[in-house]
């Protein structure tokens, strides 16, 4: 076997592989409409940001004080 010689035999199904239609003639895959979200804005977005931020602060500052009580327990 040399490295230009093809692993699968040539099948010719590879370039178009084939089609199963319904017999009532609709596409198999009907895509489903797009949902409405609505955007949030003004107030409640800075709000949200200053939440999340607030949070992220809490949990890093937690973590630190929880490494330092190991360091200090270890040492």
């Amino acid at each position: 076997m040399t490295t230009t010689t093809p692993l699968r035999p040539e099948t010719g199904f590879d370039e178009h592989p084939p089609r199963h239609e319904r017999p009532d003639g609709l596409s198999r895959a009907i895509p489903f409409p797009e949902p409405h979200v609505e955007k949030i804005r003004g107030v409640k977005l800075i709000a949200l940001w200053f939440g999340l931020a607030a949070g992220a602060w809490c949990i890093a500052a937690g973590v630190g004080y929880g490494l330092y009580v190991v360091v200090q327990t270890v040492l």
